[in-house]
């Protein structure tokens, strides 16, 4: 444990002290805001734009309130893992080249290791997200005392927004360990960049499928395709987060779903874990199959 709390301290440090750490937190809501505007007015002044942005869109005069929050954490699941997944992704494919890191290994375990980076990219998200949380908050804070709308607080006191926030966090966790495992054992299979652009834009399909099948979820919850996705890891933490929190399928369904999920984030870690302590001292070697099931049975 004492090992695993050097590596997260000595990982996050380094990374929150960087230029790019500091450089991406001021210019990605910029970006995100002007790309917003451009999106918008082309939209306004285009039907074509809108039905090709979002040809099977649910009419939003048909949906819940919570349904609308539903597909907005998709979108927001979807965003987080695929960027800071592909952090942890150069993190562990720079690093397989640092012959230090072969001297580390002996000290400690790739499981840790594992761990230690997926931790400390998720508290570099999360100082992020913090710091744009205060800002929005100041700016909410400022638009209420000088044009002082009407806001119903009323909602503060629905039991449905509580629980909405307690499914949003288990499943963005248990994916984004899932998915952090699965990004770092992509970066330790090979340090070719063809192979390497592969992995993640296959990893990248899965992400932007699962969000896809979330928003068709939001109005066909218990379609069969749905059903099995909303339990298949791989897509479960976009689309059964989106149902749990527009309440389209009973509680047990998305315990089951999150059961499987973190189960499936344990085995993930521990795999990427073996993957990147073998690798280590195969540099060079083009995994085969073979390979990757030699080192799931090592300890």
């Amino acid at each position: 444990m004492n090992q695993l709390s050097l590596i997260i301290k000595n990982e996050y440090l380094t990374d929150v002290r960087s230029k790019s750490f500091w450089i991406g937190t001021i210019l990605v809501p910029i970006l995100f805001i002007a790309f917003g505007i451009f999106i918008g007015i082309m939209m306004q002044d285009s039907e074509a734009t809108q039905k090709m942005a979002n040809p099977a869109a649910p009419d939003p005069d048909d949906m819940t309130g919570l349904q609308v929050l539903g597909m907005l954490t998709g979108i927001f699941l979807a965003m987080f893992l695929m960027i800071y997944g592909a952090q942890i992704f150069n993190k562990v494919k720079k690093e397989k080249c640092n012959r230090i890191m072969e001297v580390l290994a002996t000290c400690v375990t790739g499981r840790t290791m594992m761990l230690g980076k997926i931790i400390s990219v998720g508290l570099l998200g999360f100082t992020q997200l913090l710091i744009w949380a205060g800002l929005i908050i100041l700016g909410c804070i400022t638009m209420v005392t000088v044009f002082n709308p009407d806001i119903p607080w009323d909602m503060l006191n629905d039991i449905s927004v509580y629980m909405a926030i307690g499914w949003s966090i288990l499943f963005f966790v248990g994916g984004y360990i899932f998915y952090g495992a699965i990004y770092a054992a992509c970066g330790a299979i090979t340090d070719k960049d063809n192979e390497n652009q592969g992995y993640m834009t296959l990893i990248t399909f899965m992400l932007l499928g699962s969000f896809y099948i979330g928003e068709f979820a939001v109005n066909h919850p218990s379609n069969a395709f749905v059903v099995f996705c909303s339990f298949f890891p791989f897509t479960s933490p976009t689309i059964s987060a989106v149902n749990a929190i527009a309440q389209n399928v009973p509680t047990w369904q998305s315990i089951v779903s999150l059961v499987i999920l973190y189960a499936f984030a344990a085995l993930s870690v521990m795999f990427a874990g073996k993957i990147y302590t073998s690798s280590l001292l195969m540099k060079g070697k083009k995994f085969s199959p073979k390979d990757l099931l030699l080192f799931m049975k090592m300890k």
